[in-house]
């Protein structure tokens, strides 16, 4: 709840984030009521699954810039994924809305993490081959995840956890019908050893979004 409150803002729907509207105790829990915005989707619903390289570009510059300000916030939002990430559509805009929910595996900015909480196969390749692992690096990470499924038909891949095998993360991409930019982008976010991965604030200078 908190960190809902430190990313979402004062404004209802003026943020990226689904905005909690109240909240209450109730001896060992609490009860949210949360901002419901018409008109959406999440991710995995859209086209089911499958989108084109100029939209699926639309939908990661928003991202971005949503994980940029969270993480300015001082807040890891952990569970990046299809599933949380909304789809909202406004007649008056041509292109629709990202709109991210769920911190229940969120935590504060800290330098390192040893437990995983979240969703397995979205979970960086450091934790599994050293059991530690920082904010920026898996959100960069599950940002690139966030893109690759649904531009690819590979999506077993996430299943079997050959995501973090980097010759058929390499391969994968390699075979998507889409620019180089685009493909240079997903390398660069997908690279195992998280300290070469690119940056959240590289990843809004890319190539791919200009």
């Amino acid at each position: 709840m908190i960190l809902m409150v430190m990313t979402a803002g004062d404004s209802v729907g003026e943020n990226a984030v689904i905005s909690p509207l109240a909240w209450t105790d109730h001896d060992d829990e609490v009860l949210l009521i949360m901002e419901r915005p018409e008109n959406c989707m999440d991710l995995l619903e859209y086209d089911e699954g499958q989108i084109d390289e100029g939209l699926a570009k639309e939908f990661m510059r928003q991202l971005v810039e949503a994980a940029i300000e969270i993480h300015k916030a001082g807040v890891f939002h952990r569970d990046l994924k299809l599933e949380n990430v909304l789809i909202q559509f406004y007649e008056a805009r041509l292109i629709p809305r990202v709109r991210i929910l769920d911190f229940g595996c969120g935590w504060f900015v800290t330098p390192g993490y040893r437990g995983y909480v979240g969703t397995s196969c979205y979970e960086p390749p450091e934790f599994n081959l050293r059991g530690t692992y920082e904010a920026g690096p898996t959100t960069v990470w599950q940002l690139g995840c966030i893109l690759l499924e649904p531009l690819s038909v590979n999506t077993d891949m996430f299943t079997t956890g050959m995501q973090h095998c980097q010759n058929v993360l390499t391969q994968t991409i390699m075979e998507l019908k889409v620019s180089e930019d685009c493909k240079k982008f997903l390398m660069s976010c997908l690279l195992i050893k998280p300290d070469q991965r690119i940056t959240l604030g590289q990843m809004w200078c890319h190539p791919w979004f200009r």
